[in-house]
């Protein structure tokens, strides 16, 4: 099975990816709003064939704009699996830290982070 695993935000979405037990993240786009967003995912979605698509959703605020990004996913005909992102972004800096991966490369954390909730899903499968 193809899985894609989505750290949303407002203007930044990470993407991860496995075919196994293993995640890899994969690259981050730029979005303008949520239309945008959703637009833009769908088409990766049906160009890459991802069958299982995980989305992190976090607490507070951000957590309802991840709602409204997987309603709007829903009624775009993608399904759309949640997945608990709490402490996704530091472990993914922790991860990159260790890595030696330098500050500048550091910008591609939205990607580690959507790893970091994808290989947590698959692990609790």
């Amino acid at each position: 099975m193809k899985y894609l695993g989505i750290d949303f935000g407002l203007r930044k979405i990470g993407f991860a990816i496995s075919e196994g037990e293993l995640v890899s993240p994969w690259k981050i786009i730029d979005v303008k709003n949520l239309s945008d967003a959703v637009e833009r995912v769908s088409k990766i979605i049906k160009e890459e064939k991802f069958e299982k698509i995980i989305v992190g959703l976090p607490e507070g605020k951000m957590g309802k704009n991840v709602q409204g990004f997987i309603s709007a996913m829903n009624k775009s005909g993608i399904k759309v699996e949640i997945a608990d992102e709490t402490l996704s972004s530091q472990r993914a800096k922790q991860v990159m830290t260790r890595q030696g991966i330098s500050r500048k490369k550091r910008r591609f954390e939205d990607a580690y982070s959507a790893a970091e909730i994808l290989q947590n899903y698959l692990d609790n499968l």
